[in-house]
């Protein structure tokens, strides 16, 4: 395992990023993060069956634009981006400074061209907000992916809309952001209408519920654009608040109806 010197100020006192190789690709993590990085250092895929869905159901990715919005340290924007291939293209957003440096920094050691990292959060505004930033070189275990929006204490950090973009050919949408999930889809309806992407989405009813939303609305919110939610792991139990698997995907009505989909 070797060590990277990266980020430290002298006085700190502080063990430096690690640099692994899990499955063919490097990262420079924090080894305290214990969700995301977890994963990577242990050789397993986080949540595989976002993967599995697109190939049991034949989803041609190759060529396609894949947007990833919350992309914490890359690893989900690293398996995205060989995916779509050289040719393709994926845009991924993380509002948190510190953890975009990380991103970049994961994309810049796999040698990835296809990546376009946005130091931004993903709302239905185009201007600022704020996020949370937790102590990055704390020794204890921390989830940096759960950084949420915040209204006071946190980092102002640009925030704009999917729809603020032009895209090409986007094939899936992955919307992974603490409860805030109901302000990227707001910001992105022209692009869902336009595309009619998959959407992966994470449906936290105790974090939408401080967001002002919850679990029933925004499946409500997602159906309204003609679309199909259909949790993943169905009826297995998961070590989280609602005791299942946070995750949903949310099929266009015209996929659904043209062949039977597979949900892992």
């Amino acid at each position: 395992m070797q060590k990277l010197q990266i980020g430290l100020y002298n006085n700190t006192k502080k063990d430096p990023l690690n640099a692994f190789t899990s499955n063919q690709f490097t990262y420079a993590l924090f080894p305290n993060d214990n969700a995301v990085s977890t994963s990577i250092i242990n050789g397993w895929q986080y949540e595989w069956y976002m993967f599995d869905f697109l190939t049991k159901n034949l989803v041609e990715t190759k060529d396609k634009t894949i947007l990833d919005v919350g992309g914490n340290n890359g690893n989900f924007t690293i398996d995205f981006a060989h995916l779509v291939g050289d040719n393709g293209v994926v845009h991924t957003f993380e509002p948190q400074r510190i953890i975009y440096y990380q991103l970049c920094t994961n994309v810049f050691l796999n040698g990835l061209t296809n990546v376009y990292c946005h130091n931004e959060a993903v709302s239905n505004v185009d201007g600022y907000l704020m996020v949370e930033t937790p102590n990055y070189l704390d020794k204890g275990e921390v989830n940096f992916g759960a950084a949420e929006i915040v209204t006071e204490g946190g980092e102002q950090v640009k925030s704009s809309r999917l729809d603020s973009r032009t895209f090409k050919d986007v094939v899936f949408i992955k919307i992974d952001v603490q409860g805030y999930e109901p302000f990227v889809i707001e910001g992105a309806t022209n692009t869902i209408n336009t595309h009619r992407p998959y959407l992966f989405v994470e449906f936290e009813d105790h974090l939408l519920k401080k967001q002002g939303s919850s679990e029933s609305k925004l499946k409500q919110q997602i159906e309204a654009l003609d679309y199909i939610v259909k949790p993943f792991q169905e009826g297995i139990p998961y070590q989280t608040e609602s005791g299942r698997c946070l995750d949903c995907v949310c099929i266009p009505k015209e996929k659904w109806e043209e062949f039977e989909h597979i949900i892992p």
